[in-house]
């Protein structure tokens, strides 16, 4: 009884000593870059590198969050001072793997409905694209067959203009079509349509003129039935290709910093010194 009880304290002193030792001041950016680097003194100097890594990469994963690019780089640092303010190393490893999860589960699950959506939305098919110049306005025309089981009010669609030779994107742009506002009812089911109408966007300004060398691609990313309502959706928030790039980013930063677990050595001499006391 006695050897189980000196054994549990001798975890109980473990724990403290793991979650003791300096934190960091983020009064300002001196005491931050001070306590910062008392912080790093307590690891070894590969954890030390990857606490480097991991302040880093916490400008990474915050830069999603910042609206405007002026001094974004100053409003990001003060994030991560702020949020890091009175943690420990272990602490700090901790806050970025929670944050990174979360982070990459938002994205996979954006990717994950995006897809799902997009499936779906292959039932709505799109046919016979043609695009032209008419006094100065970029038109497309369209035909359109409805092979879901809903009928449609309104569909939404994201162009990309393409050079044909030589092979070149141009533009991205996304546009709709109001069905119901524009001819008094809706799509129904395996009903087929021809539309034509203009392209409002005001990027169309920056399309050539040069139509004979151009096409534009067009996919439906979006179908309401009820106004304002979708049935199937990957317009709102789409998993775009910047999402893509930014998932794959943060996938690579979470495997190479890795899983921290701090004072590993210290906790084995401390174990073995508990076990030898308690034996006594």
């Amino acid at each position: 009884m006695v050897r189980l009880s000196l054994l549990t304290a001798g975890f109980a002193l473990v724990a403290m000593a793991c979650e003791s030792g300096p934190t960091i001041d983020s009064t300002d950016v001196e005491t931050f870059d001070a306590s910062f680097a008392e912080v790093k003194a307590t690891l070894s100097e590969d954890d030390q590198a990857r606490l480097d890594d991991v302040l880093d990469a916490f400008e990474y994963l915050y830069s999603d969050n910042v609206i405007s690019s002026l001094n974004a780089s100053d409003a990001i640092r003060n994030r991560i001072r702020g949020r890091l303010d009175g943690m420990n190393a272990g602490d700090i490893f901790a806050e970025w793997n929670e944050r990174v999860n979360n982070a990459i589960e938002a994205l996979e699950e954006k990717k994950e409905n995006t897809d799902s959506a997009m499936e779906s939305l292959k039932d709505v098919r799109v046919r016979g694209v043609e695009y032209y110049v008419q006094r100065g306005q970029s038109v497309v025309k369209l035909s359109i067959h409805n092979r879901t089981e809903h009928r449609i009010s309104k569909v939404y669609f994201r162009g990309s203009l393409m050079r044909r030779e030589p092979r070149k994107w141009i533009l991205d742009d996304d546009f709709n079509y109001n069905i119901r506002h524009t001819e008094g009812k809706d799509l129904a089911p395996d009903e087929r349509a021809v539309w034509n109408f203009a392209l409002l966007s005001p990027v169309w300004r920056n399309a050539p003129e040069d139509v004979d060398n151009h096409y534009l691609n067009v996919i439906v990313t979006r179908i309401d039935g009820a106004p304002e309502q979708p049935i199937y959706d990957a317009y709102t928030d789409r998993f775009t290709p910047k999402d893509r790039r930014r998932l794959r980013r943060l996938i690579s930063l979470k495997d190479s910093i890795g899983t921290f677990e701090p004072e590993l050595e210290n906790e084995t001499e401390s174990q073995t010194e508990s076990e030898e006391t308690s034996s006594l």
